[in-house]
């Protein structure tokens, strides 16, 4: 069978994430995303970098947007900075593959959906524990009704990350990262509470700062309620070992990754915890694969954007509530 055709891509923002992004996809033959420039505020940090990708780095957006080789781009840059970027890249009809967040405020990011959708380009949001097999095989336990009426969701995403963030780096910055780890870590457990029980009705955060010398909170904890009905909660902390934990408690039965390649099921007829174990995979080259899917082929997206919206929506309201000292905000979905 023949190799599907590849994108060619330009990655934007060379951190850590960044070149990850980009190590994924140069590692498999399979890769559907060709990366031919790169850019980075600061060239001369990562020339060897690309030297070694085998690609030309600039700190000038406007030439990547002016190439007709570049046919999308990969947005890993600061939050901040996604609607201005995004909307730039849909005028110049680039693709755009952009990191989570897809904005900080909900209009920020109606903007920049809305700029896609006129220049008629492709718009997805990395959210790649999506293509987990323990998370889809968690799905399929929900779609199938196996564990009855949602009830209530409980999730726990945290490590040490803010440990590493010093103060001039942007992801140690409040301005990027209200409400501590959310948008880094706890954003991933919303985007897939939202995936499994639809929008948040309403939110009531705390959020503190007890050990990290930097800006950001290290302590964050929320609570919710779901337009369906369902309730749940969800902590972040970033200054404790790593951590990784969903569950989904249902009117017939229960179901929870204790980790990322973990499964296990509990139902009221046998509740005996059945356990499955599935095989790592690198759902960074998987995301990408799936967004030159969507390009080059019209492909659904894991993601839709009405989810993401809705996620976005979600992050806000965890910030006002955080900010308001853990008042209820209402979602605006």
């Amino acid at each position: 069978m023949s190799q599907k055709p590849t994108l060619n891509t330009a990655i934007v923002g060379l951190g850590r994430w960044g070149k990850n992004l980009v190590t994924a996809a140069a590692s498999h033959t399979d890769s559907r995303i060709n990366f031919v420039r790169g850019m980075t505020r600061t060239p001369a940090k990562v020339t060897d970098f690309g030297n070694a990708q085998g690609f030309e780095i600039t700190d000038d957006f406007g030439a990547l947007l002016s190439d007709p080789t570049v046919q999308a781009l990969v947005l890993a840059t600061p939050h901040s900075l996604h609607c201005s970027q995004i909307c730039a890249a849909a005028e110049a009809g680039k693709h755009v593959f952009v990191e989570k967040p897809l904005a900080l405020t909900l209009d920020e990011a109606k903007d920049a959906a809305a700029a896609c959708e006129r220049n008629k380009v492709t718009l997805v949001v990395g959210f790649n524990r999506r293509f987990l097999p323990a998370f889809q095989a968690f799905q399929k336990q929900i779609q199938r009704g196996s564990l009855g009426v949602p009830l209530h969701i409980d999730a726990n995403f945290s490590g040490p990350f803010g440990y590493d963030f010093p103060g001039d780096m942007w992801r140690g910055t409040v301005a990027e990262n209200p409400a501590g780890g959310m948008a880094a870590l706890g954003i991933h457990m919303l985007d897939a509470m939202i995936h499994l029980l639809g929008p948040v009705k309403s939110i009531a955060a705390l959020s503190k700062r007890r050990v990290l010398t930097s800006s950001v909170d290290d302590t964050t904890t929320v609570q919710l309620e779901f337009e369906s009905g369902a309730t749940g909660s969800l902590t972040s902390l970033m200054a404790t070992p790593l951590n990784w934990r969903l569950q989904l408690f249902g009117s017939e039965g229960w179901a929870t990754m204790p980790d990322q390649q973990s499964l296990e099921v509990s139902r009221l007829q046998d509740p005996k915890a059945a356990n499955q174990t599935f095989e790592a995979v690198d759902t960074l080259a998987a995301e990408l694969n799936a967004f030159a899917s969507v390009v080059q082929e019209g492909t659904a997206f894991p993601v839709s954007m009405s989810e993401a919206l809705a996620g976005v929506a979600a992050m806000q309201a965890v910030s006002q509530s955080a900010a308001s000292g853990g008042h209820i905000v209402h979602v605006e979905n």
